[in-house]
């Protein structure tokens, strides 16, 4: 990246499913990025899911920015609420379980690697 980028979640939460920067987004867009991952997302409260998924490399972090849910991480269920942040280590399975409270995260994981989600 060579120049200042100046953008608005909510456009690109529309446009890019709330992804900010990626190798996996269009060339043609100042946001294509090999070296990390970076997401702003929004769910509502009553959301559930029990779609694990892993990273076999790089690792992620989650901070909660508003709201609060409760996540499978490994093993174990976990409650997270604004200020709250976890770091997950590559090959870890994990999933937001439920949505108690309207959530906002941001994510980053890194490096930006093709095809490096699975599901377990």
């Amino acid at each position: 990246m060579s120049q200042v980028i100046i953008g608005k979640v909510s456009r690109q939460q529309k446009d890019l499913k709330g992804w900010l920067v990626g190798q996996f987004l269009p060339e043609d867009t100042p946001f294509k990025d090999n070296n990390v991952e970076i997401y702003y997302k929004t769910f509502p409260a009553g959301d559930k899911s029990d779609k694990l998924h892993k990273h076999p490399q790089g690792k992620e972090y989650l901070i909660v920015i508003s709201g609060k849910a409760t996540m499978r991480i490994g093993n174990k269920i976990v409650e997270l609420q604004a200020g709250d942040y976890v770091a997950i280590p590559n090959n870890t399975p994990y999933c937001l379980v439920e949505v108690i409270e309207d959530l906002s995260i941001i994510g980053i994981r890194y490096p930006s690697i093709p095809n490096n989600k699975i599901l377990p």
